[in-house]
């Protein structure tokens, strides 16, 4: 049951961004376009998500191989579709238990689908090699993470509301908010990857979502732990987290197995030895070596069987438990699952996934190109931003911050601080929007002396 002050809480978090009011009519949108709405505000972000340009550019996005290797395995698109069918598929079985005492914090079929269908929208083209170069390029100017960009997009950048995003609820944005911690806010840094965070600039944005909480909340939920790590996240994050760390864990596997890149003899005895290990000799009825049986067989009808008993499994073992650390449910409230359950999803994700998919050359090889391609579009935007990228993608909205700039014929590594970091996030921001296909094309426009025309759609 809810606490009181959570029974207050809750209208609050339906409110949106970035005043965390109705946003009045816009452009011809709003009730005095279309009359009375009956939808939740849920449903309402659940389908400016869905209809958003950042949400279709994911159907060309990596996930883990590459967009043009084939139509079998998935792209960050289906893989959204997955995590947010598994998402629901976890609040409706909790809702299904017998005594389970914290319905009334569990967010509704519509706010969970939304939250798992946005949690990928800020990953670049080309999966982490993207991050990687986009972080490297960012690193004096804000920094560049995907879940960061995520919150951007959300709050900022998609194209519905002028400069506000979807106008998305508190609680949406509570949701993909995977770690509360702002960028500059880490002592330390590691060149090689980004650390976990929001943006530095979103820091205002992110108050205002957490300012329905105590403060003493507001702190706990955004400190640091040991090894510079934020320790918290909501409940619905935490039902997002683990619904996205079984279709990776579990349906990645798939992909893999099914396109004959891992087989039996590679991964079988890795695949015993991690069941074995967790203590799970059987799933439903199913032993363990009849499943791999399964997993590994040609027909694809056995196979699915065998997917479809992991995801169950996995689905079931969740339950909710408090941390006895926050006043409010849903901040003390987590996901979670058994230690020996959780040893065997980190098994498949890490240990096999990982290491035998991710990990292999051929998937490497092209991680690394497309980091290239990205590092070679940021030098390229970097020296001629205006030129090369346009106005519009600058300064989308027509204030004039762009235009002035060149009139001024300034370079914008010379300009104040604040309008060269504004400068530096537009490239980024521009870059992170592209898929694959269509950096690749932009990189051979730019470095390919025999591609491109005039008469180009760019």
């Amino acid at each position: 049951m809810l606490s009181e002050d959570d029974k207050k809480i809750l209208p609050e978090l339906t409110l949106r961004a970035p005043s965390f009011e109705e946003p009045k009519s816009d452009a011809g949108f709003g009730k005095e376009a279309f009359g009375t709405d009956t939808r939740e505000p849920y449903q309402h972000d659940l389908g400016r998500i869905v209809h958003s340009a950042s949400f279709r550019r994911l159907q060309t996005k990596t996930q883990v191989m590459g967009t043009g290797e084939g139509d079998f395995h998935r792209t960050r698109l289906t893989h959204s579709l997955e995590v947010g069918q598994i998402g629901r598929g976890i609040v409706w079985n909790l809702l299904a238990r017998r005594g389970f005492g914290h319905a009334d914090a569990l967010p509704s079929s519509e706010l969970i689908e939304a939250i798992c269908y946005a949690h990928d929208l800020g990953h670049p083209p080309f999966g982490h090699g993207g991050e990687r170069a986009l972080y490297k390029a960012m690193f004096n100017f804000g920094g560049f993470e995907g879940n960061a960009q995520t919150i951007r997009i959300l709050s900022r950048l998609e194209k519905y509301y002028r400069g506000n995003g979807i106008a998305p609820t508190r609680r949406l944005l509570l949701g993909v908010l995977k770690y509360p911690v702002a960028f500059g806010e880490y002592p330390v840094y590691d060149l090689r990857k980004p650390p976990k965070c929001f943006y530095d600039s979103d820091l205002d944005l992110v108050e205002n979502v957490l300012n329905v909480f105590s403060l003493t909340d507001r702190l706990e939920f955004r400190r640091l732990g040991s090894g510079n790590k934020p320790m918290h996240k909501s409940l619905d994050c935490s039902i997002m987290e683990l619904a996205d760390d079984i279709a990776y864990g579990v349906h990645d596997l798939e992909d893999g197995v099914g396109r004959g890149i891992l087989r039996r003899e590679e991964i079988g005895g890795p695949l015993e030895y991690g069941f074995r290990e967790a203590g799970v000799s059987k799933i439903r009825e199913v032993t363990i070596p009849v499943l791999l049986d399964k997993l590994f067989s040609p027909d694809a009808c056995e196979r699915k069987h065998a997917i479809s008993l992991l995801v169950g499994f996995f689905v079931v073992a969740i339950d909710v438990a408090g941390k006895d650390v926050f006043q409010s449910q849903f901040l003390d409230l987590n996901a979670q699952v058994e230690p020996n359950i959780r040893y065997l999803l980190n098994y498949l994700s890490k240990d096999i996934t990982f290491k035998s998919l991710v990990g292999r050359r051929e998937v490497q090889t092209l991680e690394f190109k497309g980091e290239k391609i990205i590092a070679d579009l940021f030098a390229a935007f970097e020296e001629r931003p205006v030129e090369l990228m346009g106005l519009k993608a600058i300064d989308p909205y027509g204030d004039g911050f762009a235009s002035d700039v060149v009139d001024r014929k300034k370079r914008w590594r010379e300009l104040p601080p604040n309008e060269r970091d504004t400068f530096a996030r537009a490239i980024s921001d521009f870059i992170a929007g592209m898929t694959n296909p269509y950096a690749e094309k932009y990189h051979r426009r730019l470095f390919d002396p025999g591609f491109g025309s005039s008469t180009d759609e760019l």
